[in-house]
């Protein structure tokens, strides 16, 4: 290969197995791509394979997705990189052999971010008996070299981690040091149940290992009763809040009151499964490029509530696998795997004291879902990266319905008509009826 490179005089190099086919007018795309982006360094398209009675099996594949190429090479094929760049790699590393590829777009994208995709299927990968066209455990050896790719490139980045194989997605769970357990505001807005406010507390207190957290429990006019008795024998904060619109008046009164660098917005519905949850979240928030995280939030009966929101569907905006199985793996195994997002629903959301300053908050015109995705929307917009976990699980019971908000409808079509026509992390190819990575008419 780094021969083959040396003596390619084409200003940009793509990459095609010797047993594979490509459509027609592959190169066309290619060439179209750089008359709209002409300072593009890496581009990749979507694929599908190619089995003995025609194609089969496509992928249709999300805008850059820096946190999902961790989790996985989703790039795959057709690949192309503009020549200059691919040399300043110093091109393929035969230690990282079977996955040599991903090691060498690692080192692509350490030097730049220029980097687009082309929405169609412009690659047929073939299936053999001896190809990881059919799994990936038809060669042993590239899940390892895979590992290593990610751990040699998060070194590089000066990202202390520790790379695990997912066994049961054949992706990567990366587990970031967390450099400094920094104080967590977590922010309970309305207790609608007093029983579920309880539970919530009680799974929050008995189960979660963070070791440095408030909890702010934040009562509106009219939503709460007021707080279980027991609440007198605990150190939480009670705070009452008077005359808000919705509940994003109450939550923006609530991170006015506390101090914390870290907040953690959560729904008095909820209910932790695993100690771990909020140093999982924490490990992703302490990255300067990220703004906010959620998590994979659960209805008891064992469906996903919240894997991420995908925009541009169901008119506003709709939870990407609602309904799914927990465990299944989604599309391009996007609901097991941590990934990029446009936003995350603030059930269970964390982020920065300054970002949510930065960007001012939620709007308190909006219905708490709108107000959850515009607040999203904002923090994508001032520069950060939302980032979805599924590490992070928490039940989700008695979750209440969206409101019907036409008038905070009228208000996102005219304030993001741009970004609700095309959400990047979500194929143009699927559905925008539903969020389940179906292929759309």
């Amino acid at each position: 290969m780094n021969q083959a490179i040396a003596l390619a005089r084409g200003k940009w190099v793509a990459f095609f197995d010797h047993d594979d086919i490509l459509e027609p007018d592959a190169l066309f795309h290619i060439a179209k791509l750089l008359q709209m982006h002409p300072d593009a360094d890496l581009m990749y398209s979507d694929e599908d394979k190619l089995a003995d009675d025609g194609f089969e099996a496509p992928v249709f594949k999300p805008d850059w997705s820096p946190d999902f190429f961790l989790s996985c090479n989703y790039l795959g094929h057709l690949t192309a990189v503009r020549r200059e760049v691919l040399e300043q790699t110093g091109g393929f590393r035969s230690q990282f052999d079977s996955a040599q590829d991903y090691d060498l777009f690692f080192r692509v994208i350490e030097q730049t971010d220029r980097i687009h995709h082309i929405p169609r299927v412009l690659y047929h990968w073939r299936r053999s008996e001896s190809s990881s066209a059919i799994s990936v455990r038809q060669k042993p050896g590239q899940l390892e070299a895979s590992r290593l790719a990610i751990e040699d490139h998060l070194r590089r980045s000066g990202e202390p981690a520790h790379v695990a194989v997912d066994w049961r997605t054949h992706a990567f769970c990366i587990r970031r040091d967390l450099l400094e357990t920094r104080k967590i505001s977590v922010i309970v807005p309305n207790c609608y149940d007093p029983e579920s406010l309880e539970r919530c507390i009680e799974s929050l207190t008995s189960k979660t290992s963070y070791p440095n957290y408030e909890i702010v429990i934040v009562q509106t006019d009219g939503k709460s009763t007021g707080a279980p008795s027991y609440f007198s024998r605990f150190p939480h904060r009670l705070l009452h809040f008077s005359g808000g619109a919705n509940d994003s008046a109450g939550k923006n009164y609530a991170v006015n009151q506390t101090g914390s660098p870290w907040l953690l917005l959560l729904d008095d519905a909820m209910e932790v499964i695993d100690p771990g949850w909020l140093t999982i979240m924490a490990e992703h928030i302490q990255r300067p490029e990220v703004g906010a995280v959620g998590a994979r939030l659960l209805s008891p009966s064992g469906t996903v509530e919240h894997a991420g929101i995908v925009v541009g569907v169901n008119a506003i905006a709709q939870p990407a696998f609602r309904g799914f199985p927990a465990e299944h793996p989604g599309a391009n195994r996007q609901l097991r795997v941590t990934r990029n997002c446009t936003a995350v629903s603030s059930a269970c959301m964390l982020t920065r004291r300054e970002i949510l300053q930065q960007v001012g908050g939620f709007d308190e015109s909006l219905s708490s879902a709108l107000a959850d995705v515009d607040l999203c929307l904002k923090i994508r917009r001032a520069g950060y990266r939302i980032v979805y976990t599924p590490f992070a699980k928490l039940f989700w019971h008695d979750t209440h319905p969206d409101e019907i908000d036409m008038t905070g409808e009228a208000v996102m079509h005219q304030r993001w008509a741009g970004v609700l026509q095309s959400d990047p992390y979500y194929n143009p190819n699927l559905s925008r009826e539903r969020a389940d990575f179906s292929l759309g008419k």
